[in-house]
């Protein structure tokens, strides 16, 4: 299967949303940028800018909520006072988000930050779908958009059909962009796709809001509902922001301490970090939450922490090597050190654990987590290949690690760790 095949995809539908945009809106678009040039040029500025400054969750997900909730608003628009009102198609303003997305890669690019084409497709055909969602006749021969010019219908009823106008091209947004994902770290769709949606609901909510919140204000203050509605999901932004950088800075500071050993003599150099990668990548490969990923890498990156208690260094700090006793002895060292905290005792289960052979689980039915579990199983195949990368080494560990399958090792996370491995190596193997 071709790697982007999906990003392609996604790519593709971008595409066909913009094309069927410029058709669908040809005869009106000149009208339209004549007649509401204020409009459309305060919606592009607000488009362009809030792209420009978009938030990296710490799963990877890249989110831009005030271009996403400046793109909604434009979609639900309708009576704005001091102007005439933005009765326009939803092919105008598929064009008008299309552009702003596309200008903010263009500065993107200039200014040598990455940029992700994939993202503006998905976020186009997320907008494509509200505004036609709003404009389509399916009710009296009129659209949902044309409700707003009736007084005599509910106003909560304009908003929550509004809201699931909005929430329908959102989440068409984030189900493209998890699929992309998911191709992209060779992870299962419905494994990304969970996380997509549960991270950060909060900004989620946010984004839906706030186009028909500028929706409601425009007729009553004009354009000044575009900053004034998105206020909400600016400082929803700033503090999702803030939580990622606090997130973020907490495992920096986990990445230091796990550096001690290292820095003493009793690890090889990068161990921690590589155990700990490999660690998360068989997780996401097992379809592993987000949440225990996150409590996984920690207990990784702490996993050798007990070996500052040693009167001598272990040979290459292989602690597979070591005898059972001196592992459980390492192990629970390092989470009596980690529970000093009061704040990571889940992540001092998790390392206490890391050493329980597989037969205790298969044989006795003892609970050992399976973050546990797929440690030892990284921890081993560092171990084994001294934390080289090249075929030889990797084959050696990999056969190294199948002599106690099931009796040391878990098959599955064996599996799921010869998954992350490029091939021809692990093939070799299976």
């Amino acid at each position: 299967m071709n790697r982007h095949r999906l990003e392609s995809l996604v790519l593709g539908l971008g595409a066909l949303a913009l094309l069927w945009s410029v058709v669908s809106a040809s005869d009106e678009l000149l009208e339209a940028l004549g007649q509401h040039t204020a409009v459309i040029v305060a919606f592009l500025l607000a488009i362009t800018v809030g792209e420009l400054f978009r938030v990296g969750m710490p799963s990877g997900r890249i989110a831009a909520p005030v271009a996403t909730g400046s793109g909604i608003a434009l979609a639900v628009l309708g009576p704005v006072w001091g102007h005439d009102v933005f009765d326009v198609p939803a092919g105008v303003v598929t064009l008008v988000v299309a552009t702003g997305l596309g200008l903010a890669q263009v500065l993107r690019a200039a200014m040598r930050r990455p940029t992700q084409w994939y993202l503006v497709a998905a976020r186009t055909v997320g907008v494509a779908i509200t505004a036609a969602l709003m404009r389509v006749g399916f009710i009296d021969g009129e659209g949902v958009w044309a409700w707003q010019l009736d007084s005599e219908r509910e106003a909560w009823l304009i908003a929550v059909v509004m809201m699931g106008a909005a929430a329908a091209g959102l989440y068409a947004d984030i189900v493209l962009t998890a699929l992309v994902q998911s191709e992209r770290w060779e992870l299962p769709a419905a494994t990304t796709l969970r996380d997509e949606l549960g991270e950060a609901q909060a900004l989620t909510v946010g984004v839906i809001a706030a186009g028909p919140l500028v929706a409601f204000l425009a007729p009553v203050i004009g354009l000044a509902a575009l900053p004034l509605g998105l206020l909400p999901m600016v400082l929803t932004y700033i503090a999702v922001r803030r939580y990622a950088a606090n997130r973020a800075t907490y495992r920096q500071t986990i990445a230091a301490l796990s550096r001690l050993t290292e820095a003493a003599g009793y690890t090889p150099a990068g161990h921690a970090s590589r155990v700990a990668s490999r660690s998360v990548a068989i997780a996401r490969s097992m379809g592993l939450h987000a949440d225990a990923i996150q409590q996984l890498e920690y207990a990784a990156l702490l996993h050798d922490l007990g070996q500052v208690g040693l009167r001598s260094p272990i040979p290459d700090g292989a602690t597979v090597l070591a005898a059972p006793d001196d592992q459980r002895r390492i192990a629970s060292e390092g989470a009596r050190i980690v529970r000093r905290t009061e704040v990571l005792d889940t992540v001092a289960d998790l390392m206490e654990r890391q050493t329980t052979p597989f037969r205790h689980v298969r044989e006795w039915g003892e609970e050992v987590p399976l973050a546990s579990r797929i440690i030892k199983v990284a921890n081993a195949f560092d171990d084994f290949s001294h934390g080289r990368a090249d075929a030889p080494s990797v084959e050696a560990a990999l056969e190294r690690i199948h002599l106690g399958l099931g009796y040391e090792y878990d098959p599955e996370v064996v599996e799921a760790l010869i998954r992350t491995i490029p091939a021809p190596s692990a093939l070799t193997l299976r």
